[in-house]
């Protein structure tokens, strides 16, 4: 949810504000945590500010300063293993959503990254450990959520190829913009135009969907035709997707 600031937090008055201004009940409210930053106590007040609302904390899981390879070599597993051991003793449960949009060229762990040496085998090993090391805590109120954007950018980027496989998988996620015309490089397109080519890849691939980051610009066209056809293809051609989480955070594009 927005705020004032360049990095709003869903606060508790934040969240009431914007469930008053749609008038709807936040089911999932999202947060985003970097590796060695973040640490659980910090998370926390967030998942109390959730439980609070009745609503459940996806936490996008973002390990800003590190490779695949390097999740892969153990050196995040402190921070991770103290992470769990904070979430095991939550009452709660929580969705996390690591090594997001690693199909992308813009995060440390991205295999289109250049130069960063992820690759897709990587980057589901490196997801792999992070599941093993909360399983090895014994913590049992986590799903795990695998993401992928809705293009691949970069040598080696593909949409599916770093799926880590089921059994380490609770949910899978597509994040995807309308960009419309405030890039040099972009041009307004559909809701269908976005996400089709990630939505028919992850047809195979037998866990429940939604989508974790979606907006659409105002340059190009009508924002709230825009969004009003979303709903449309939910009914129809996207009726796999059981959630979709609106990035509220205000930007000047």
């Amino acid at each position: 949810v927005g705020g004032p600031g360049q990095s709003p937090q869903p606060t508790k008055e934040n969240v009431r504000a914007f469930q008053d201004l749609q008038d709807a009940h936040l089911d999932l409210i999202s947060y985003f945590a970097v590796f060695d930053v973040d640490d659980w106590k910090r998370v926390q007040v967030y998942a109390d500010i959730a439980k609070e609302n009745g609503s459940t904390l996806v936490v996008t899981w973002m390990p800003k300063g590190y490779s695949a390879q390097d999740i892969v070599n153990g050196k995040t597993d402190n921070y991770i293993r103290e992470f769990a051991k904070g979430v095991k003793n939550y009452s709660e449960e929580i969705w996390l959503r690591p090594l997001h949009e690693a199909n992308g060229d813009w995060y440390d762990w991205g295999v289109g990254k250049k130069g960063a040496g992820n690759t897709d085998a990587n980057v589901t090993e490196a997801f792999r450990r992070i599941v093993k090391i909360f399983r090895k805590e014994n913590v049992k109120n986590v799903k795990w959520v695998w993401t992928t954007n809705v293009t691949n950018h970069g040598e080696g980027a593909t949409l599916t190829g770093n799926y880590p496989g089921d059994e380490f998988v609770d949910y899978i996620s597509i994040d995807g913009y309308n960009w419309g015309k405030s890039q040099s490089w972009s041009s307004w397109k559909s809701f269908a135009q976005v996400f089709d080519d990630a939505y028919k890849a992850l047809a195979n691939i037998n866990k429940p969907l939604f989508i974790a980051e979606i907006s659409s610009s105002e340059k190009g066209g009508s924002k709230a035709e825009w969004i009003t056809d979303m709903f449309e293809q939910f009914r129809t051609d996207y009726s796999r997707v059981f959630a979709v989480m609106w990035f509220s955070q205000s930007k000047d594009y």
